[in-house]
């Protein structure tokens, strides 16, 4: 939450590219078993169908709590009708969109000073600073690699670079 040290504009970038970069690489990773269930009637292509969903919303989100004060979680049929979204595409194809929505993220957060990044909202009723949001995001987007990568029986050190139209790191 808010207390504590704000984090830096260059230490959040370094840690959302680190995280957006093994996102997309463990999408590759996990490859042919997109198709296998996951966690909540989910299968492990699902998970990262969300991901991608989170990321082309990322930006909107953002700019509504700053307008607003507050940042919003949708529920769980939102999360249904995002994933539905994407089903039609297979893992290469859902890399690169993934890919697209990061950069996206990427060219809004890349106006936030250490300041816009200092400042505080609420989240789940609590105080957070924008940065602070920005990273339980990318905590979320690893909490679900994590997952996918054990559904598909996939172990973390599969997941090595692999060519992609912008390497985060």
């Amino acid at each position: 939450m808010a207390e504590g040290e704000a984090i830096t504009r260059e230490a959040l970038f370094q840690a959302l590219c680190e995280q957006w970069q093994y996102t997309e690489d463990a999408i590759a990773a996990v490859g042919e078993h997109f198709d296998k269930p996951a966690h909540d009637g989910w299968t492990v292509g699902d998970i990262f169908r969300h991901l991608t969903a989170i990321s082309h919303r990322e930006s909107a989100a953002v700019r509504a709590m700053l307008a607003t004060g507050e940042y919003e979680i949708p529920g769980d049929d939102a999360n249904e009708v995002e994933v539905e979204k994407f089903r039609s595409l297979d893992y290469k194809m859902l890399r690169i969109e993934l890919n697209t929505a990061h950069g996206v993220v990427w060219m809004y957060v890349q106006r936030f000073s250490d300041e816009d990044l200092a400042q505080t909202y609420k989240l789940m009723g609590n105080d957070w600073t924008l940065g602070q949001v920005l990273g339980v995001v990318a905590r979320h987007e690893a909490d679900h690699v994590a997952v996918a990568l054990n559904a598909a029986g996939v172990p973390e050190s599969a997941v090595v670079p692999v060519e992609t139209a912008h390497r985060w790191t």
